[in-house]
């Protein structure tokens, strides 16, 4: 038997990175030559990756989330036969194994120029640990042999720790949400056509329902400003169905019974991550705010909950003093949704709402009524949640 890595294929022209969906096989697994192993996503679809080879999965090199590099090592196998170490041309497939060898190699060993560093699983997780990326591990020096050991990442760690000191600038390698965020962003900006539209809305009844429930000591929650204004956008997509679909191709429009709705969460270091409250529109109100502050707090905790299944998103900035944005879409929602901090009007508290949308799957009128119908909700918030409540 021979330890060889698996590394990401190249499925098509351009493609420079993708990102892990799932695993579909554990290690100690066995699977078979073009058996499904794993899902990624590419800028254009979600596939079922099969592997190259008859063997057993001895781990896997990255998590589910990861964005990796056409090319990077995803797993290790224990495959049988004979391996050929010839790097696979961009656009081939991986190479099937040959007819078992006598003597197998022991070793593990890697397809393509990756002879020369073996890297345990010990040390790579505690690469994991110190947030060193699989593209810089790779390029941390072994001190002896080509066996790369936890010591050797503390040494590196410490040289760079010395370097930074006296250098002119330091570089660090991007946290994982925000490379991810990244890969969201340009895949978003290869698909969508995206559309903006704004208007004013009022805010005084979104404050007074806010101030009913605080006062209220045996209230069911303590709803915020921005929930009340979560829960009128998602009932708004009960009367506006292209809001709570996906475009599926460039062909099929996949409506929903109720929105996935995704909200846009801040955490320390100017890290964005998404909280995820699924069928919203089916949700009474005590439930939704229940449910949305507790997705909110995993998101905090650094739970990223961003899936394919999100159509709509929502981004506030009230505490900011941020009055007026045009928010980036990221697919696959077909539109997000923007509201700022309250400004005065002739004494009344309003806000700027600000819908960007995919200009593929809603035109200006449709974009406009959804937005009308948000506006209408906050004006009306107390009949509203008074409906969600009874609901």
């Amino acid at each position: 038997m021979a330890i060889i890595e698996v590394v990401v294929p190249q499925l098509g022209e351009g493609l420079q990175e993708v990102r892990v969906m799932r695993f579909l096989k554990q290690p100690g697994d066995r699977v078979e030559r073009d058996e499904h192993i794993y899902e990624m996503e590419t800028d254009k679809a979600n596939v079922e990756v099969e592997s190259p080879y008859a063997g057993v999965i001895v781990e896997w090199l990255a998590k589910e989330g990861d964005i990796l590099p056409i090319g990077a090592p995803i797993a290790r196998m224990e495959v049988e036969g004979v391996v050929e170490t010839a790097a696979p041309a961009a656009h081939a497939p991986q190479p099937a194994p040959a007819v078992a060898s006598a003597a197998p190699p022991r070793e593990p060993v890697a397809v393509g120029a990756r002879l020369e560093l073996i890297i345990p699983p010990r040390t790579r997780a505690y690469a994991r640990q110190k947030g060193i990326s699989e593209e810089e591990l790779r390029r941390i020096p072994a001190a002896s042999g080509n066996k790369l050991m936890p010591e050797d990442i503390d040494a590196y760690l410490a040289g760079r720790s010395e370097s930074a000191s006296s250098a002119e600038y330091v570089d660090y390698p991007l946290p994982q949400q925000q490379r991810t965020f990244i890969y969201r962003l340009k895949r978003s900006s290869q698909l969508v056509v995206p559309a903006v539209l704004r208007r004013p809305a009022r805010w005084d009844a979104v404050r007074r329902v806010v101030e009913q429930f605080k006062s209220n000591p045996n209230a069911p929650v303590q709803p915020s400003e921005f929930q009340v204004f979560a829960y009128c956008a998602a009932q708004a997509t009960l009367q506006h169905p292209k809001f709570r679909s996906q475009l599926v191709g460039e062909d099929t429009l996949r409506q929903y019974p109720h929105v996935n709705l995704g909200i846009a969460v801040a955490r320390p270091g100017d890290e964005l991550v998404t909280a995820l409250v699924k069928n919203a529109s089916a949700l009474d109100f005590v439930r939704f705010v229940r449910t949305l502050q507790s997705q909110i707090r995993k998101a905090r905790a650094g739970e990223d909950q961003a899936d394919a299944s999100i159509q709509l998103l929502l981004t506030y900035m009230g505490g900011y003093q941020m009055v007026d944005a045009i928010p980036v879409l990221v697919a696959p929602a077909v539109a997000i949704l923007f509201a700022g901090e309250a400004f005065p009007v002739e004494g009344v508290p309003h806000v700027n709402l600000v819908l960007t949308f995919d200009h593929r799957l809603i035109n200006g009128v449709g974009g406009a009524e959804f937005l009308n119908a948000v506006a209408q909700n906050l004006e009306q918030a107390e009949a509203v949640v008074q409906r969600g409540m009874e609901g």
